[in-house]
């Protein structure tokens, strides 16, 4: 049986042919034209998927770089700020150590406790630093309440909280960008140990507690010691307990004094009558010892237990400056960690980058030859149509 092809239907396959090609031929201009390979999710669903998902990490990376910008911005104010502390930490040591020579004057001492006060001021103002947002710097996690306050009496207070807020610059890192307030200027740990000195020396007496320590954690007593003059250059001593004597032997400067949990060790010449009180404090405030400071500036130079808690007072400053010199170190770590994690980020992106490239990006060289081979096929369909759509049987009766 013999099928019969009309006119009509090899001319419309012929046409649908040419529209196919025609079709090639533009969609390689479109590419040519973008410099894309794909131009369409149907031109290669898996790749188009895969670009899909490399453009979401892309933007994550990029939300993650503008963490880090923010985190380096905020550090790097706050490496100054505590880079000042630690000036003015240093300046108040030595002028404290100044004001301890005998040679000052009254008025010497006094411009010297002037001194210490502008520092003690700017100290306060740089604890109540804002940043560019207006969030107090060094208020915790309650950064639109002001963090430190001072009353009448010149005591600070902390009105902040402990804990940190952090910036997430990665999957699996999350970065601190503040530091509480008073982790830096309060909670600074007391270079004589477990207790703060008060001192009831004899004039002429330069004795001063080099350290006091105790093994019992549980024992919040008050301690105090008194030496007398024991004879043939001796001394002993009476230790009491919340004014209750628990102890009296001789003195041992290599041993020092020793009760229980307890071990008191002093230093400099010792004057029969001196006493030391010894009080609980883990930790001190720079605030506090601003204060100190000033309040024993005012008393004579020939006062011993003035010139004691001075320095004590030289003491204390040195601690703060290294421990604000560690405050620095740490949030250096901070942002070398920021360095790093960054160019961990610009790595993957070039990663992401060229693999983007690999599915998306043109290769012109063949898109060329495609177009034309394309364009050729194009014309010889045109031509051979050409000549064979207006022949039809009648040409050959």
């Amino acid at each position: 049986m013999l099928n019969r092809i009309s006119s009509f239907h090899n001319y419309q396959a012929v046409q649908n042919d040419l529209r196919r090609q025609e079709a090639k031929v533009h969609h390689n201009q479109a590419q040519l034209a973008s410099g894309k390979k794909l131009l369409t999710a149907a031109d290669n669903p898996l790749a188009t998927h895969y670009i899909q998902n490399v453009g979401q990490q892309e933007e994550q990376i990029r939300q993650y770089l503008d963490a880090i910008v923010m985190v380096r911005n905020r550090l790097g104010h706050q490496e100054a700020i505590i880079a000042n502390a630690e000036d003015y930490a240093d300046v108040a040591k030595r002028t404290v150590m100044e004001m301890i020579n005998g040679a000052l004057s009254a008025e010497d001492r006094m411009a010297h406790e002037r001194e210490l006060e502008e520092l003690s001021n700017n100290l306060l103002n740089l604890s109540n630093e804002q940043d560019e947002s207006s969030n107090y710097i060094f208020a915790g996690t309650k950064p639109k309440n002001q963090p430190f306050f001072r009353d009448n009496d010149g005591n600070v207070t902390y009105a902040g909280d402990d804990y940190q807020r952090k910036m997430k610059i990665s999957n699996a890192l999350e970065v601190p960008f503040n530091n509480p307030g008073n982790k830096i200027f309060m909670d600074i740990k007391n270079p004589f140990g477990d207790y703060e000195p008060d001192y009831q020396l004899q004039e002429g007496s330069d004795l001063l507690l080099e350290r006091a320590v105790n093994k019992d954690s549980d024992d919040e007593s008050n301690y105090s010691v008194v030496f007398v003059d024991m004879g043939n250059g001796e001394y002993g001593y009476q230790l009491d307990q919340d004014g209750s004597a628990v102890q009296t032997d001789i003195f041992n400067p290599k041993t020092g004094i020793q009760y229980e949990g307890l071990t008191i060790n002093v230093k400099g010449q010792i004057t029969a009558g001196d006493r030391i009180e010894l009080s609980p404090r883990k930790t001190f405030s720079i605030f506090d010892t601003f204060k100190e400071a000033m309040k024993y500036s005012k008393n004579s130079v020939s006062d011993a237990s003035s010139t004691a808690k001075l320095h004590q007072m030289t003491e204390e400053f040195h601690t703060a400056f290294i421990h604000l010199n560690k405050v620095r170190t740490d949030i250096g770590a901070r942002l070398t960690t920021l360095d790093i994690q960054e160019n961990e980020h610009e790595d993957y992106k070039l990663t992401l980058a060229r693999s983007k490239s690999s599915f998306e990006d043109l290769d012109y060289a063949d898109a060329v030859i495609e177009f034309n081979e394309n364009t050729r096929a194009l014309q010889a369909s045109q031509q051979a149509f050409g000549k064979t759509k207006d022949l039809t049987l009648f040409n050959y009766i």
